[in-house]
């Protein structure tokens, strides 16, 4: 995956919500410190996304988070 076209978020900090839950790329948890982005799925199960997608037009996407790492394999510093 080409990482110039992802946000890179972070370090995360110890009350982030998603501090303590797992990463879906590896089922590690994330922590504080971690850097993590956004991976894009697609336009889930709502059929006005649907449609726009399938158009070429611009939509809200369905994302979940991943370490950075995960998403480019690249470490972080």
């Amino acid at each position: 995956m080409n990482s110039t076209a992802l946000d890179k978020f972070g370090p995360k900090k110890a009350d982030h919500p998603s501090v303590g839950k797992p990463c879906p790329a590896c089922g590690k948890n994330f922590t504080a410190g971690n850097y993590t982005t956004l991976v894009t799925l697609g336009p889930g199960d709502d059929k006005k996304r649907q449609e726009r997608a399938r158009s070429g037009r611009a939509y809200s996407a369905v994302a979940v988070e991943v370490h950075w790492a995960c998403a480019t394999g690249q470490t972080v510093n």
